[in-house]
C-alpha cells in the first residue's frame, strides 16, 4: 500500500512538475494553433474555448483577446465580443478594428454615449476612414435624426466607394423612407461595388421582394445562395424574407429542404417557429420533440417547447419553460419575448414590458418585440412610445404591413392627422390590392368627421374584400353617419339575397339596425341569427346587450345567461351579465359575475372597474382600491376608472390623494353630473370652496337626475359645499 502511495505521489508529482515547466507562453501558443485549426474547419464554438484558454495563459495578449471576439461573433455570444474587444481596445488603444468593432457593438446594444466617443476617436486617429462616419450615422439613425444619418453615409461612401456597408444602409434607409428610386439606385451601386457580396444580393433580393418583382428577388437569393459559403445561413434568410412577405408555403420549402439536406437544427427550430405562427400546434411537436432529442437541454428546444405550451394555453407551464430557456442560456431574445407575452396573459403588465425590453436589448432588431411593445404602448394610450416602438418595426422591414399600420395608429393616437393620412396614403401604394389601408384611411376620416369620405374609402376596401363583414359594417355605418341610410338598407339588402342562411350577416344588420335605433328590426334580425345558429354565444350575448340597451333587464339576464351556457369562459359576457344584476340591486351576484370576467380576462378593464365601485358602496376599501388600480393599469386614460379611484380614496379620507383623479375625470367627462358632483365635494375637501359651489350647481344644470341631487340642491341653497 505504502508502495502504491508512492508511485501515486511520484507520478503526481512529476506531472505536476511537467505542467509547471511549459512556459505560459507556450500554452497559449498550443490553445491558439488549435483555435486556429478550428476555426479553418468552421468549429467556432470549440475555437472559442481554445482562445479563451490562451487569453488566460497570456491575458495581455491583445492579438488573442481579436480572435476570441472574432469566433465568438461566429457563435452569437455577445458577452464574450464585448468582453474580448473591450480588452484589446484597453491593452492596444490605437488598435483601429477593435475600436470600430467595439462601436458597433456599443450601437446595437443602445449603448450610445460609448458608441460617440468612438466615433470621434476613430475620426480622430484616421479623418479619412469611413468608419467614424458610419458610426456616427448610425447614431444619428436611432435618434431618429434621418437626414444626417444620410449625409454622414454618403460622406463615408465618398471616402470610400469600395466599402459595400455605406452603400447598402443608404439604400435601406431610402427603402425604409419609401423612396423607392433612391433605394434602387443604391442597391445597383453596392452590387455594381460587389457583384460577389450574398449580402448584396440577400439585401437586394428582399427590397425586389418587397417592391412588387418576386420572381427577380428570388433570382438574387438563389444567386446569393450559390455565392456563400454558409448556404445554410442564405437559406435561412430566403425564408425569413418569404416570412415577411407572407409567402408561407416558400418558407416551408426552403426550411424542410434545408432539414431533408442538411440535417440542420437550425431549419428545425426556424420551420417550428413557422408552423406555431400558423397555428399548426400539433405539427410542430415531432419537430420540437427532434431538437430535443438530439439535445434534451437545448434552450431554443425548450423555449419552443413554451411556445407550445401558451398555444394551448397552458400559461403557468410555458412561463416556466421560458425561465427554464432563458436561465440556460439568458442571451437568447425569442424566450424573454414569449415571457413578456406569456405575463401579458397573467395580466402582469409591468412584468411583461420589463421582459419585452430585455428581448429588444439582447436582439435589437427583434421586430416581433417592437411589435408587441408597440401594441401594449397603444393600448396603454402612450403615443411617443408607441410610435417609437413602431417605427423601430418598420424600420427593420419596410415589408411589414401590421408594422405600418400600428405606425399610423400612433399617429392617430396623438392625432397627428396629417402624418397619420401620410403613412396610410403609403400603405395604399405600397400595398395595393390590401384593402387594410383603404379601411385606416376611413378610420381616420371617421375621427375627423368626414362621414361621406368616410364611406367612400370603406367603398374600395370592400372591392379588395367583398365578403369581409368587419369591413362590410364599417362601411354601413358611415353612410348612415353621412345620411345615405337608404343606400347602406340597398346594400343590405343585396348581401341579405345573396347569403340569407348566413348567421353573421343577420348578426350584422341586427348591429346596423341598433346604430339606426330600429329596435324592432334588430331584434328580429338577431332572432334570425340565432335560429340559424343556436348554438353560437355571441348572438345570444348580441341579443342581451339590445335588451340591455331598451332596458328590458330580465329579458337580457336571460340572454346573458344562455350565452354562457354555450361560452362559460367568456369574460365579456360575464361582465353584461354583472352590469344587468348591478342595475337590478343584486350586488352580490354582480361582484361574483365582475370576479369571474376579471379572472378570465386580466386585461377586462370595465369588470375591474365595475367591481370597484360595487365593493367601494360595500365599504371594502382596500379590495375596491386594489381593482381600481388593477383597471387603471391597463387603461391608463380612461376617464371613468379616474374618478372610480380617486372616489374610492375620497371615501377613505385620503382627499390630497383622490383630488388629482376626480379633477381629470371631470375635465374629461363634463356633461356627467356624477363626476361633476365627485368633483365639487373633492375640491371642498382641499378648501376650495367656492369653487367647489360653482361646479355643483353645473352638475345640478345637467339633464338627468343623479342619486346626490336632493343632497347637491341643499347644498347649494346654503351656499356651502359639505360631504
Amino acid at each position: 500500500m505504502a508502495r502504491w502511495l508512492l508511485r501515486v505521489y511520484v507520478i503526481g508529482f512529476c506531472a505536476f512538475l511537467v505542467s509547471c515547466s511549459e512556459a505560459p507562453s507556450e500554452r497559449a501558443a498550443k490553445h491558439e494553433s488549435r483555435g486556429d485549426g478550428y476555426v479553418q474547419q468552421e468549429k467556432f464554438r470549440e475555437a472559442v474555448i481554445e482562445y479563451k484558454n490562451a487569453a488566460r495563459a497570456t491575458p495581455d495578449n491583445p492579438a488573442i483577446h481579436w480572435k476570441l471576439a472574432k469566433a465568438a461573433s461566429q457563435v452569437g455570444d455577445p458577452s464574450t465580443i464585448f468582453t474580448s474587444l473591450s480588452r484589446v481596445v484597453q491593452l492596444d488603444p490605437t488598435d483601429f478594428d477593435a475600436q470600430w468593432s467595439l462601436g458597433d457593438f456599443y450601437l446595437a446594444a443602445g449603448k450610445t454615449d460609448e458608441a460617440a466617443k468612438l466615433a470621434e476617436s476613430l475620426l480622430a486617429a484616421r479623418p479619412q476612414h469611413s468608419a467614424g462616419y458610419l458610426l456616427r450615422a448610425g447614431l444619428a439613425l436611432g435618434a431618429d435624426r434621418v437626414s444626417d444619418a444620410i449625409g454622414l453615409l454618403k460622406q463615408a461612401a465618398e471616402l470610400d466607394p469600395t466599402m459595400v456597408r455605406p452603400l447598402l444602409a443608404l439604400a435601406n434607409i431610402y427603402f425604409a423612407q419609401q423612396e423607392l428610386r433612391q433605394a434602387a439606385e443604391w442597391y445597383e451601386r453596392a452590387l455594381k461595388v460587389a457583384p460577389s457580396s450574398a449580402d448584396v444580393r440577400v439585401a437586394r433580393g428582399h427590397f425586389l421582394f418587397a417592391t412588387g418583382t418576386p420572381e427577380e428577388g428570388r433570382k438574387e437569393f438563389q444567386k446569393a445562395v450559390e455565392l456563400s459559403p454558409d448556404q445554410e445561413h442564405v437559406r435561412l434568410v430566403l425564408a425569413d424574407r418569404y416570412v415577411a412577405l407572407g409567402r408561407r408555403d416558400g418558407a416551408e420549402r426552403e426550411l424542410s429542404g434545408l432539414v431533408a439536406d442538411m440535417n440542420s437544427h437550425k431549419a428545425r427550430k426556424a420551420l417550428a417557429e413557422l408552423k406555431l405562427a400558423a397555428g399548426q400546434v400539433a405539427e410542430t411537436k415531432p419537430v420540437v420533440s427532434a431538437i430535443l432529442e438530439a439535445d434534451e437541454h437545448d434552450p431554443v428546444g425548450i423555449y419552443l417547447k413554451g411556445r407550445i405550451a401558451l398555444a394551448e394555453n397552458d400559461v403557468p407551464q410555458a412561463v416556466g419553460l421560458f425561465e427554464e430557456s432563458i436561465g440556460r442560456n439568458a442571451t437568447l431574445s425569442g424566450p424573454h419575448l414569449y415571457l413578456g407575452l406569456a405575463r401579458l396573459a397573467q395580466g402582469r403588465v409591468d412584468s411583461a414590458q420589463e421582459a419585452l425590453r430585455e428581448a429588444i436589448r439582447l436582439q435589437p432588431d427583434n421586430e416581433a418585440a417592437h411589435l408587441t411593445l408597440a401594441k401594449l404602448y397603444l393600448a396603454q394610450q402612450k403615443q411617443a412610445e408607441a410610435e417609437k416602438e413602431a417605427w423601430q418595426a418598420l424600420r427593420l422591414n419596410p415589408a411589414n404591413l401590421e408594422a405600418a399600420v400600428l405606425y399610423g395608429d400612433a399617429f392617430v393616437l396623438g392625432k397627428n392627422w396629417a402624418k397619420a393620412d401620410e403613412v396610410y396614403g403609403a400603405i395604399v401604394r405600397q400595398f395595393p390590392g390590401q384593402p387594410i389601408g383603404y379601411v385606416k384611411m376611413a378610420t381616420l376620416r371617421k375621427v375627423q368627421g368626414q362621414s361621406a369620405e368616410a364611406a367612400q374609402l370603406f367603398s374600395q376596401a370592400l372591392s379588395y374584400a367583398p365578403n369581409d363583414l368587419v369591413i362590410l359594417q364599417d362601411y354601413l355605418v358611415a353612410l348612415v353617419e353621412s345620411k345615405q341610410e337608404p343606400r347602406a338598407d340597398a346594400v343590405l339588402k343585396e348581401y341579405l339575397s345573396k347569403a340569407s342562411r348566413d348567421p353573421n350577416l343577420w348578426r350584422l344588420a341586427g348591429r346596423l339596425y341598433v346604430s339606426q335605433r330600429k329596435t324592432d328590426q334588430a331584434e328580429k334580425a338577431f332572432k334570425k341569427a340565432l335560429e340559424l345558429a343556436p348554438d353560437v354565444a355571441l348572438v345570444h350575448y348580441e341579443l342581451g346587450q339590445l335588451y340591455l340597451l331598451e332596458r328590458k333587464l330580465p329579458a337580457a339576464e336571460s340572454a346573458f345567461q344562455a350565452a354562457l351556457k354555450k361560452e362559460e369562459t367568456n369574460s365579456e359576457v360575464h361582465t353584461a351579465l354583472g352590469l344587468v344584476l348591478a342595475s337590478q340591486g343584486r350586488v352580490d351576484e354582480a361582484s361574483t359575475q365582475y370576479r369571474r370576467a376579471f379572472q378570465l380576462n386580466p386585461q377586462n378593464a370595465v369588470a375591474a372597474n365595475n367591481l370597484a365601485a360595487l365593493l367601494s358602496e360595500q365599504r371594502d376599501w382596500d379590495d375596491a382600491l386594489g381593482f381600481a388600480r388593477d383597471a387603471l393599469a391597463v387603461a391608463p386614460s380612461n376617464p371613468a376608472i379616474k374618478d372610480t379611484l380617486g372616489w374610492i380614496y375620497y371615501k377613505q379620507g385620503r382627499f390630497e390623494k383622490a383630488y388629482p383623479f376626480i379633477a381629470e375625470a371631470s375635465a374629461a367627462l363634463p356633461q356627467h353630473p356624477v363626476v361633476r358632483y365627485h368633483h365639487a365635494v373633492a375640491l371642498a375637501k382641499i378648501g376650495k370652496q367656492e369653487e367647489a359651489l360653482s361646479e355643483l350647481k353645473k352638475a345640478l344644470q345637467l339633464p338627468g337626475h343623479f342619486p346626490e341631487s336632493d343632497r347637491a340642491a341643499q347644498m347649494v341653497a346654503a351656499n356651502k359645499v359639505e360631504d
